[in-house]
């Protein structure tokens, strides 16, 4: 016996045979070709900031000469700008330099603090790309996006945290081997950044609310 259901689905009673129509479920096509902009980018952004921090870290373990951007500076007045008036004070709080025949060890240590700092980045950019997939095929709620959602949000706290740490430390090791402390520059010196703190929690609430979708999406099935 053929039933119709409130929602469109047509079913053969007895278990005989199920093919459910589900309407509203899938894209239109305006949607999907959004979506399809949002995941390419998303993909495309990853691939080329994969490909970059490659050849950046090849160029950095390579290179005779290194360029370290932001070696922290000890506060010395910069005196012409703090005779400015309506200027109280000035100083000097970060330095680019470039090292020449820097050793192999704050090397990678640049180019470890450039890869944590890359991954959540990378991360976040093929969750967005693969929640664009699922929700171009109408199943957006699911085990792999709620875990994809979870593991970007892990992958942006600790990179960013860890990257910060590392960095901090290619920078002692740097002022250390090349004897910058006699020129400025503070033998240890870190500032830490909570950003990817709070990036991370924000993304650990949007998988939670994937995680609650997906119960619902299998309470609703097993009501039809």
């Amino acid at each position: 016996m053929l039933t119709t259901i409130d929602n469109n689905d047509y079913r053969y009673r007895g278990g005989i045979m199920s093919n459910a129509v589900q309407s509203g479920r899938a894209a239109s096509l305006t949607e999907k070709t959004i979506l399809g902009f949002i995941a390419g980018s998303a993909a495309a952004i990853a691939l080329v900031d994969l490909v970059l921090l490659i050849s950046h870290t090849i160029a950095l373990m390579t290179a005779d000469e290194v360029v370290v951007p932001r070696m922290a500076l000890d506060q010395d007045a910069a005196e012409r700008i703090a005779a400015a008036p309506g200027v109280a004070d000035a100083t000097f709080d970060s330095v680019t330099i470039t090292a020449d025949g820097l050793s192999a060890s704050p090397r990678a240590l640049l180019a470890a603090a450039d890869v944590l700092g890359s991954i959540g980045v990378i991360g976040l950019c093929i969750v967005v790309a693969w929640i664009c997939v699922r929700l171009f095929i109408g199943r957006p709620f699911s085990a792999a996006v709620t875990w994809g959602i979870g593991t970007a949000a892990i992958l942006v706290m600790a990179g960013g945290l860890l990257g910060q740490t590392v960095r901090a430390n290619a920078h002692t090791e740097i002022t250390s081997e090349l004897g910058l402390t006699a020129v400025g520059l503070p033998s240890f010196e870190m500032s830490i950044d909570l950003a990817p703190i709070g990036w991370g929690l924000a993304l650990a609430v949007i998988a939670g609310a994937f995680e609650i979708g997906q119960r619902m999406q299998r309470e609703t099935e097993g009501l039809v």
